[in-house]
């Protein structure tokens, strides 16, 4: 019994060894960002659909990140937009969290605040947060003088985490493992003009491959009136630089 006590005790510290590097290799523990890089030198390139009252269109959305800025004794990650705005996000130990925008006008930054979850941990099947979006695609042309009218609605949303296994094809190939976000909300508003008072509807689906980040996502929108009832943005990865 001595020998076969100490042969236990010589091959416990191995199988722990063991079992230590196969978490490693299997990855127990993801970085925070595993399915919203945001180290630098990374840019994603999207092909952009919009389909409006207007008709359909196309277009390119684009994103870069440019790496670690501290503000505020907080280290921010920092992306920079196709339109050169850029974006601040924070990561903690609640998710990842789009906190400011600046933008420019000519010489002028214009900093904008916001409190925008991408998402909220843990990153299960099930779990569910409230956050708020802004419409942007119901749009028409339309009197006076042809002018071009924009719903500009503040929605509260309800996001909730659907798939963890979906897999995706978009123009920058398959992705496997795919995490599914459904978001849905409303909210009843005065969008001014010819269509006054009415009901706002958003659902949103997006789905973020791992190590890659967002590949598609898909945004339906609709009010209750009928003179501007319906849009709809599509992106879907084209290109991407990890």
């Amino acid at each position: 019994y001595t020998a076969g006590f100490s042969l236990m005790k010589l091959s416990l510290p191995g199988i722990t060894v063991a079992i230590a590097c196969l978490c490693l290799v299997a990855g127990c523990k993801r970085a925070p960002d595993y399915y919203y890089p945001l180290s630098a030198g990374k840019y994603w390139r999207y092909v952009m659909s919009y389909h409006t009252m207007d008709g359909n269109y196309k277009g390119i959305f684009a994103v870069e990140n440019l790496g670690l800025r501290k503000e505020n004794d907080h280290e921010l990650h920092v992306r920079r937009l196709l339109d050169g705005s850029n974006e601040y996000f924070l990561v903690d130990d609640k998710g990842i969290r789009l906190i400011s925008l600046e933008k420019y006008k000519g010489t002028n930054i214009h900093h904008i605040d916001l409190e925008h979850s991408v998402f909220r941990f843990p990153l299960v099947v099930g779990n569910e947060w409230h956050d708020t979006t802004v419409s942007r695609a119901l749009i028409k042309t339309g009197p006076p003088q042809k002018t071009e009218f924009h719903i500009s609605a503040k929605i509260p949303v309800t996001a909730r985490i659907e798939s963890m296994t979906d897999s995706v094809s978009v123009p920058a190939g398959a992705f496997g493992k795919c995490m599914r976000i459904f978001l849905k909300g409303s909210e009843f508003t005065d969008a001014g003009n010819y269509v006054g008072l009415t009901i706002v509807n958003v659902e949103e689906t997006d789905w973020y491959a791992p190590g890659v980040g967002l590949v598609k996502s898909v945004r339906k929108e609709s009010t209750s009136s009928k003179a501007l009832d319906r849009g709809e943005i599509t992106l879907e990865l084209e290109s991407y630089r990890r």
